[in-house]
């Protein structure tokens, strides 16, 4: 039995497509799933609301779908009692290859679903689920119901899809149960609850019934040699002796068992030791949340293996969804759970905020929310058209090294270490808040290798903006790139808004070195190169008798970019004048950045 790889059985089943409307802010969001699924983007952007919705559609220990789940739009008071929440879900047979045409004969899922199998308009077999709560007026209340598709029209008929008469039993449900893991996970709850998939893993140790009477005899023996050992034990049997008094007309007896008798309660008491190198085992309950957390994950892992081994033949679907698996666990762990997760048989569908995980997946199976107002919107990355280098790039450069930004409001690109630390100084001067507050992130690409990073904001709808070196070699990659992208080649297109280019063939450096700003940077120089009063004496006589300021400010700030990057961001900002605290390629970043998500200036 050890020697069975449980991953390598397949079901013969694939859930590829979900199309959920009104259940919560999933107002219209049909959504694509491969055997591992990674969903991404902001917090409260609609992430644990698709978990919940799958959980509600066919979830082991399904949840109640209430009024409170119905979705509700900007401006209303109540929901509409004609609105209704649909889950549906498309199911098709598979093999490790891809998705198949038809079911094989013989196909345990073929008996199980009968004439709940339909085919599409190219004779294609697939079984699909609704699950509807809609108002009955007749009963005054919400009601659910899971019935077959009897077709899977498209996305805009939804609501003229026929259905296949009579309702979807909870035995042809029981083989695609759905698991939900939240971020809440606790191997303590697992131990502890009759109902967890732990005691439906350890409920039968599958030992001969020989073993099971000699083991039950021997644990008699030891509840008897414990009890009368103990003289707390005897003297509380002796009295609970006389419970026959009360209620039984006849001679009674009291058995006072501190192990259970029967092997079939062993799980009741059943714990798990762990220790680190060095240090005393400790029950898991004792240890802290990532520990517990983690065991969780790992229990259910073994849980849905051992199902995959027990109905072998394809008889179960493993389905698992995860919220945010990195919870409680430091950045290697996040690192190494990956690995973990990949080896749980079926399907997954992981939530996470995590960069170190989302590293690690690849980048077709990303699914990416975001929330406009009331409703969440779901994007998936094109790959055709990409070559593999293309895909290199991506993940080369962008989820090996800024990961994070597959998480944020907005993105904003340039190329120099100056800009990198300068301009979320500017943003925060002008905002009153950290674009970290906002969710924004600022990101130096180097090298003008922005077509990876604009190509991964595209695909997922995340607002970007460029704000470039003017030097001629970055401008022709620059326009190379917009071109790549189906974008006018031309940057005073207004298409090209969200671009901006320093003027006059500089970088940002050359760019602050304005007659405006002389005096603030000679300032801001003296201040950090002086040692002593006398050393900063000796500077300011210097700078004083310098016939050229603005070439020797270039000169000191281009020798030394990340030296000077915040000082000179300060320096600028704290000027009295209000006009000239941001230079006029900057503000206007900004106020292209504000119109576009929102934001205002701060007073």
């Amino acid at each position: 039995m050890a020697s069975v790889n449980p991953t390598s059985v397949d079901s013969g089943l694939r859930l590829v497509e979900a199309r959920i409307r009104n259940f919560r802010s999933l107002r219209a969001v049909d959504i694509r799933f491969d055997e591992l699924t990674v969903l991404i983007g902001e917090n409260n952007s609609g992430k644990t609301s698709l978990l919940e919705a799958l959980y509600a559609a066919i979830g082991a220990g399904r949840r109640v779908l209430t009024s409170d789940d119905l979705f509700l739009g900007i401006g209303e008071a109540k929901v509409p009692q004609e609105r209704t929440i649909v889950i549906d879900l498309l199911f098709r047979p598979a093999d490790p290859s891809g998705i198949l045409d038809e079911f094989p004969v013989g196909s345990y899922w073929l008996e199980l679903w009968g004439t709940g199998i339909s085919q599409d308009a190219d004779d294609n077999d697939f079984m699909a689920i609704r699950t509807k709560m809609a108002w009955n007026m007749g009963k005054a209340e919400y009601e659910t119901k899971r019935q077959f598709l009897a077709e899977w029209s498209s996305a805009a008929d939804l609501d003229a899809a026929n259905t296949v008469p009579g309702a979807v039993a909870t035995a042809q449900l029981e083989p695609i149960a759905l698991y939900l893991l939240d971020a809440k996970r606790d191997i303590q709850d697992e131990l502890q609850s009759r109902s967890s998939f732990w005691h439906k893993l350890i409920s039968d140790p599958g030992l001969p019934e020989k073993t099971v009477a000699k083991i039950e005899r021997i644990l008699s023996k030891l509840n008897a040699s414990i009890v009368d050992g103990s003289p707390v034990l005897s003297h509380v049997q002796t009295h609970l002796d006389d419970l026959y008094k009360t209620v039984s007309s006849g001679r009674g007896a009291v058995n006072v068992t501190p192990l259970a008798r029967h092997l079939r309660d062993l799980s009741r008491g059943m714990d798990i030791g762990f220790s680190t190198k060095g240090a005393q085992t400790f029950p898991l309950v004792r240890h802290g949340m990532g520990t517990r957390s983690l065991a969780a994950v790992l229990t259910f892992r073994a849980y849905s293996q051992w199902r995959q081994i027990r109905d072998s033949g394809g008889a179960v679907h493993s389905l698992l969804a995860l919220e945010e698996p990195e919870a409680h666990l430091h950045p290697q762990a996040q690192r190494a759970l990956f690995a973990q997760i990949e080896a749980i048989p079926g399907q997954r569908f992981i939530s996470t905020h995590s960069p170190y995980i989302a590293a690690q997946a690849e980048i077709g199976q990303f699914r990416h929310f975001r929330k406009e107002g009331a409703e969440t919107t779901v994007s998936q990355m094109t790959l055709s058209g990409l070559s593999p280098e293309d895909l290199r790039k991506i993940d080369r450069m962008v989820l090996n090294t800024r990961g994070e930004l597959l998480f944020a409001r907005a993105l904003v690109f340039f190329e120099g270490e100056t800009e990198e630390q300068a301009l979320p100084f500017f943003a925060k001067a002008y905002w009153g808040e950290h674009i970290h507050t906002l969710g924004i992130s600022m990101i130096g690409v180097g090298g003008q290798a922005y077509l990876p990073f604009v190509r991964l904001a595209e695909s997922f709808d995340i607002p970007w903006f460029i704000f470039s070196d003017g030097e001629p070699q970055t401008i022709a990659s620059l326009l190379t790139m917009l071109g790549n992208l189906g974008r006018p080649s031309d940057l005073s297109d207004s298409a090209n808004d969200n671009v901006l280019v320093i003027p006059g063939g500089k970088d940002f450096e050359a760019y602050l070195i304005q007659p405006v700003y002389e005096a603030v940077l000679v300032e801001m120089i003296i201040k950090e190169n002086s040692r002593t009063p006398q050393h900063e004496a000796a500077l300011r006589h210097q700078w004083a008798n310098e016939s050229n300021k603005l070439a020797k400010i270039e000169q000191e700030l281009s020798a030394n970019k990340t030296r000077y990057a915040l000082p000179l961001a300060l320096a600028i900002t704290s000027m009295t004048d209000p006009t000239s605290r941001f230079p006029t390629l900057i503000r206007e970043l900004l106020e292209t950045m504000s119109l576009r998500l929102g934001l205002t200036q701060a007073t």
